[in-house]
């Protein structure tokens, strides 16, 4: 059987200058060169949720041409916010000025763009956004070979979200890889300092769920770390992937990763974006 290549996209913190949109068209250059069956993006696509923002990554991503392709949103895609990638803090919605003042210096790129949560019309809920553009906030795929299954974790993951998405996964066919996608972290990064909202609420126990359900892959975005942890209960092994950003990966260039599974092989690879070298981040046996 052919095996499965999903390039694992996120964090691109899109503002709709040229230095990121130049870059995240080097990214998806970089993405596509990978030949993938699928395309992950785990969210934070945007600076602030802001329409123009989502435009444009929409714009790369119709790229991947007639690939799949399955989008998470991110806190910074639903919420808006001020701060660097890492330390946001939520934007009151009731304060134009607050925004205004808070952006300062970064006001050089105009005043032509209102606030996200100032938006009249279709586009003033931020959920209609972002599924306008990237379909809905908990997608899916199926085939014979991936039951792949995303949920919101903006602002929390709700249980009727969780118990929607297990139910999809018990489902899963017979020898598929089982895969589930959110935007915020499971586990710590190593080198990255934990802050408040980096990890999903109540991580221990989705991490017990997903071994029951047994979860082959979990990928998630936020931390702007690719790294990769093998977990365990004694039953089941998984895999959790975090990806690196476009914005920032810590002390390396940007990154993206790329997962490889054939027959009983995992591997997960993190590609510069710079160069689109790979540099193995993991690799095992796939066993029940």
């Amino acid at each position: 059987m052919k095996p499965i290549r999903i390039v694992h996209l996120s964090d691109f913190h899109c503002d709709g200058s040229p230095e990121l949109r130049t870059a995240l068209g080097r990214l998806v250059d970089r993405a596509i060169d990978c030949d993938p069956d699928l395309v992950v993006v785990s969210g934070d696509l945007s600076a602030d949720g802001r329409p123009a923002e989502l435009d444009a990554v929409a714009a790369e991503l119709e790229r991947f041409g007639p690939i799949p392709r399955v989008v998470v949103p991110g806190n910074r895609d639903l919420v808006p916010s001020i701060g660097p990638p890492g330390e946001a803090r939520p934007l009151p919605a009731d304060s134009d000025l607050d925004f205004f003042l808070a952006l300062e210096p970064a006001l050089g790129f105009g005043f032509d763009d209102a606030p996200a949560s100032s938006v009249a019309g279709p586009d003033g809920d931020p959920e209609v956004r972002f599924t306008n553009r990237f379909g809905r906030l908990d997608a899916r795929f199926v085939d014979p070979r991936i039951q792949l299954v995303a949920v919101n974790s903006t602002p929390r993951l709700r249980s009727a979200e969780l118990e929607r998405a297990a139910r999809r996964l018990r489902r899963t066919p017979e020898g598929a890889l089982r895969v589930f996608v959110l935007h915020h972290g499971l586990l710590p990064v190593p080198g990255r300092k934990l802050r408040d909202g980096d990890l999903t609420g109540r991580a221990g126990d989705l991490l017990a769920l997903l071994l029951e359900l047994k979860v082959d892959l979990v990928l998630h975005g936020h931390i702007h770390r690719a790294h990769a942890w093998l977990v365990s209960d004694g039953h089941h092994q998984m895999v959790v992937a975090s990806a690196g950003a476009l914005v920032n990966d810590g002390r390396r260039d940007a990154s993206f990763n790329e997962i490889l599974v054939d027959g009983g092989r995992l591997e997960v690879h993190r590609r510069s974006v710079a160069t689109g070298e790979p540099s193995i981040l993991f690799q095992m046996t796939r066993r029940g």
